[in-house]
Parts: structure tokens; sequence; C-alpha cells
């Protein structure tokens, strides 16, 4: 990010978000760039994201997203930045917060929160072994991240956690049932 600064220095940008303290995703980057000459009221905005995966994602969903839905939301936008009205993420389809137990123990960062991959199982999260910022397994199999705060969870603790956007919990699982030859025949 060393030269991403710089550029957006040069280019008269705002910064509004400049590192969080989240891992994965920790020089994650928000910037206002200003009115687009063609479009005058509306100001351009820059996320810059990590660049592992699941430290691009957890950009994607905590930086991104609830920036996209405020600026659909809003109408023309000015040099102040976007506008909400009616409160934030009503309508907008951004990852909604929750709390649900934690089932295993995970080990937190020492500073900051983490944000780990789960599934839900028995009304539990489970955090998936595959949790690095660059593994891409995790993610694919993840219902969604949970926030673990600084020192880890233990189990039974409740976590805030987030859905991905198209996905949804899920529950227990059931057996299929089995459909006869002579049942799907008539």
């Amino acid at each position: 990010m060393d030269h991403v600064h710089r550029v957006l220095d040069e280019a008269g940008a705002t910064l509004l978000v400049d590192g969080v303290k989240v891992r994965p995703g920790h020089p994650m980057l928000l910037a206002r760039l200003g009115a687009d000459p063609a479009r005058p009221h509306h100001v351009r905005h820059l996320v810059g994201l990590p660049g592992n995966p699941l430290a691009a994602v957890s950009g994607l969903l905590t930086l991104a997203a609830p920036l996209l839905a405020a600026l659909k939301e809003d109408g023309p936008r000015t040099e102040e930045g976007p506008r909400v009205e009616g409160g934030a993420g009503s309508g907008a389809r951004t990852p909604v917060p929750y709390r649900v137990p934690v089932r295993d123990e995970v080990h937190g960062h020492p500073h900051d929160t983490r944000l780990v991959p789960v599934v839900r199982r028995s009304g539990s999260a489970v955090p998936l072994r595959y949790h690095g910022p660059a593994m891409l397994r995790g993610i694919a199999a993840a219902d969604g991240l949970a926030v673990v705060p600084p020192g880890g969870a233990r189990p039974g603790q409740n976590w805030t956690s987030s859905i991905f956007p198209g996905r949804r919990w899920r529950g227990p699982r059931r057996p299929k049932e089995r459909v006869s030859r002579e049942t799907s025949q008539s």
C-alpha cells in the first residue's frame, strides 16, 4: 500500500479509512476521490483490499458492501460524502450481524479482532480449520464470518456473526427422501 498512499495523495483523495484492527484484512483502506468531472454531483470512492483471498473477502463484506449499500440508498452525492436517510441497511443486501454461540474454542489475535469462516450446525457456529488469510477453502465452505474478539473465544460464548450474501444458515442435516421408481413414474 506504500504506492497507493502516494498516488491517492497526488490525486487529491481524502483517506476515510486507513487500515483496521481486524485480521485478516488489516491493510484495507477507503478513500473519497472527489467528483467525477463528467458527473459533478457524484463523488467517486476507492476501496483498497488486501491481496490474500480471505482478507479481501473480509474487506468486501465489512467495508465495500456497507459503502455500496449506503451509496445505493442515497441519491446524488456531494463532496461531504454519502447521505443515509431512513437508516443504513434498509432494503440493502449487506450482511446482517447477529449473535450465535460458538461450538469450539478459537484462539484470537492478541490485539486485533479476527474474522473466522464458520458454518452453522445445530444452532452453533463451527469455526473452519481453513481460516488463514490466503486460504480459499474456508471461504468456499463457510456460511459466514464470525467476529472473534482479541484474545479468542471459548466454547458456548456468543459471537457476533455475519452470513455471506446469498447464503443461508444450514440447520441439522436431514436424510434425503428416497423416491421409488414406481412413485416417480406415476
